[in-house]
């Protein structure tokens, strides 16, 4: 499966077109090899979550008392 990602804002590389692959792991190394040549760049999914999650605030800005509050008033309308 293949899962392609173009980036319109200013912000993000205008220039590199996100990509994701399901590869077999003995072409792993093969494929590794091939973007370390082009130059290109790699990630793992594990290492994306790590990113993402390295990225997020150490402190919440929420309580778990608060984030029980608001479940419990979506759900049973209070």
């Amino acid at each position: 499966m293949i899962q392609e990602r173009t980036y319109s804002n200013e912000l993000e590389t205008p220039a590199m077109q996100e990509v994701f692959l399901n590869v077999p792991v003995s072409d792993w190394a093969l494929l590794r090899e091939l973007i370390r040549k082009f130059g290109w760049q790699s990630e793992t999914r594990e290492q994306l979550i790590d990113r993402f999650c390295n990225s997020r605030p150490q402190q919440p800005s929420l309580t778990d008392e608060e984030i029980l509050e608001e479940v419990n008033a979506v759900r049973y309308h209070k």
